[in-house]
């Protein structure tokens, strides 16, 4: 297969394309510029500071009358960062808004190499590279993301949004709703298949297969009962192993020919009846090999942190997805997707290696030069863990099952064919997994630095004397990501800062489980597959629900109360020392990083203590029969998957 061509570079006409770099390039050198100016300023402070009136103008332009390799390298990056950028058609606002981010963290970089750590005694600076190190590793982070939010939010114009792409509404093709099961409650699978049934679609073109590899014979019995009262199949295997991705292909091996596409659905999730007739008609596209839609989810108001899942969710698939899509570089999501069965057979079906077989069929189809689609439009909703143990189970899956498609894959995404832009999407989106590292290893060296007046010691760092770069660069990085975050989400819903500050908190409350999970993966562990519970929910008292979240976050809550203890401490003994401002500045630090730990047990007491379980008014099922409580026709299709297995399953690899 051939990738498609990149859109964004394709569509203008060669003159309109030339000014667009033109104007980046001016813009970026601008920058560039400024960059170089602000640095070289910081660096004859002391002399401005001594100036007299008259000779302040000179002192201020001086920078600037001779041509240094650093005013050459910076002006140059500059202009190149606005070629890259100016192509995206974003609005001014997202130009400059990102060339000032981009310079304020390229010069905070750069001053400190070149500046701060040289001022700092050589037997002395190893704690200086240790923050330098954390800083370098966490900054692009934020140049990384900080781009996707500003493409969603300043874009002028798409080029491959859902509505200008090919579709047939004539086109009928066989499609098998695969819907995995391990250990869900009977009821709640029971609903899935009685919405999945409903579909506005051709009794005789789709069937629902129940993919069972729930190791309670009763259940099973149960279910499969069910399934042939409401016209689905239920599939269970001998050996399971392979985790999903096995299950998933035992029941696509099995599907008779004649079925072109397959759609995973979980099995939490209620589908709309015109979800298949909205979908299929894309697949006109030959060269298509997944459509994805958002997940959607109907507990929302079930706990605080549902609240704020459901606004972080928001950010991926109205952020993160359509500036992906736009460069045909989205992820399979593993529900409410539908792929074409020749495209998955290609590359050989799901990893049975890996846990996130999902976006891991993503890279090997992008690197076979398929293309993929991303239809903003929800057509189901399932449900979010409610609490944070469950919360916390799903995102250290994520975490180790994301890192490990990086450094598998990372091979094939270099060799393949994708466009640039493909190969820098599939890489760098994994990258974020490792924040917590960066923010942990700040944190250190922040207690470090505290503990020094309280116990005794001198600790130096590079930033400990300048009071610019220790509180208004880090204070104007927070305050963009908020205002990035806070823009996107607007889009999506009727949002307050508060609640935009909130979303911000709980992605601050799972970064330890993420670093657990990345450091798993890098030191050779493995890690089962954990199904995400989404019954873990209880009525807890106040002590119940406090022990319960110190239990969970037991690392978390340490590192906080003990840096906010520090943080007292400085903050009440230590004196600033004059000719070292920055130091007065350390407990006010330290309680900050502070918090971002206590995020953890305070999110996890609040998912216990706010949780009121939901209940939601499905198909009545109990006692009826299929023409009471189906919309439309339903009847076994006559081509059925394989053979089902009659033994009773073993305990799942």
């Amino acid at each position: 297969m051939t990738p498609s061509p990149d859109p964004a570079s394709s569509l203008d006409p060669l003159w309109l394309r030339a000014w667009r770099w033109l104007l980046g390039a001016v813009t970026g050198g601008i920058f560039g510029l400024l960059t170089y100016g602000l640095g070289a300023l910081l660096m004859a402070a002391p002399v401005i500071a001594e100036a007299s009136f008259s000779q302040l103008p000179y002192e201020l332009l001086h920078p600037f009358q001779e041509l240094t390799p650093w005013l050459v390298v910076l002006v140059g990056a500059g202009a190149a960062m606005g070629v890259a950028v100016a192509r995206y058609r974003w609005r001014g606002a997202g130009l400059l808004s990102y060339f000032g981010l981009v310079s304020l963290i390229v010069g905070f970089l750069v001053y400190s190499v070149t500046v701060s750590i040289p001022q700092v005694p050589p037997g002395e600076r190893w704690l200086s590279y240790l923050l330098l190190a954390a800083e370098t590793g966490g900054l692009p982070l934020i140049v990384i993301f900080s781009f996707y939010s500003l493409d969603a939010a300043t874009r002028r114009r798409w080029t491959r949004l859902a509505e200008v792409r090919e579709w047939d509404p004539m086109l009928q093709p066989k499609l098998a709703f695969l819907v995995p099961v391990y250990n869900e409650p009977v009821e709640l699978v029971q609903q899935t298949v009685a919405h999945l049934v409903r579909q506005d679609y051709p009794s005789d073109r789709f069937t629902v297969v129940v993919i069972d590899d729930s190791d309670d014979p009763e259940a099973r019995r149960e279910l499969k009962a069910f399934c042939e009262r409401a016209g689905a199949q239920h599939v269970t295997r001998e050996e399971r192993e392979g985790f999903k991705a096995g299950a998933l292909n035992h029941a696509i091996a099995r599907l008779p020919p004649t079925y072109e596409l397959v759609s995973v659905i979980d099995a939490d999730y209620w589908v709309e009846p015109d979800y298949a007739k909205s979908i299929v008609g894309y697949f006109a596209d030959p060269n298509i090999s997944f459509v994805q839609t958002p997940q959607d989810y109907r507990n929302e108001d079930e706990s605080f942190l549902t609240r704020q899942y459901k606004r972080a969710e928001a950010y991926f698939y109205h952020a993160i997805m359509p500036s992906r899509n736009e460069q045909n570089a989205i992820i399979f999501c593993g529900t409410m997707g539908m792929m074409r069965r020749s495209a998955l057979e290609d590359v050989g079906g799901f990893a049975e290696d890996q846990i996130c077989e999902d976006a891991e069929i993503s890279v090997r189809l992008a690197a076979a030069g398929w293309d993929s689609l991303y239809v903003d439009e929800s057509f189901g909703e399932g449900l979010m863990p409610a609490v944070f143990e469950a919360y916390k189970s799903q995102f250290h899956r994520w975490a180790f099952g994301n890192v490990k498609i990086l450094f598998s894959r990372a091979k094939a995404i270099l060799r393949s064919d994708m466009s640039r832009r493909q190969k820098v999407d599939f890489m760098v989106s994994n990258l974020h997994w490792f924040d917590g590292l960066f923010v942990t290893a700040i944190a250190l060296a922040l207690l470090y630095m505290g503990l020094g007046p309280v116990i005794g010691y001198d600790a130096v760092t590079h930033h400990q004397r300048e009071l610019l770069l220790l509180t208004l660069v880090p204070i104007a990085l927070f305050v963009d990501s908020i205002v990035r975050l806070h823009l996107v989400l607007r889009q999506a819903d009727d949002v307050r800062v508060w609640d935009s500050l909130l979303v911000q908190g709980m992605w601050f409350s799972i970064k330890i489980t993420n670093v657990a999970a990345t450091l798993k993966y890098m030191l050779g562990f493995s890690t089962p597959f954990v199904r995400t519970p989404k019954g873990l929910g209880q009525d807890l008292s106040r002590s119940g629900a406090l022990l319960r979240s110190i239990r969970l976050t037991t690392f978390e809550t340490v590192m906080g109360i003990v840096l906010v203890a520090v943080a007292a401490v400085n903050a009440t003994l230590v004196r600033p020392d004059p000719e070292a401002i920055g130091t007065a500045f350390l407990a006010g630090w330290l309680t900050l990083y502070g918090l971002f730990f206590l995020s953890a047990p305070t999110y996890a007491y609040l998912s216990y203590r706010t949780l009121e379980p939901a209940e939601f008014d499905g198909i009545p099922l109990q006692d009826a029969e299929p023409e009471d409580w189906v919309e439309f026709e339903v009847a076994p299709p006559p081509e059925t998957v394989g053979m089902e297995s009659t033994q009773e399953p073993g305990e799942p690899s």
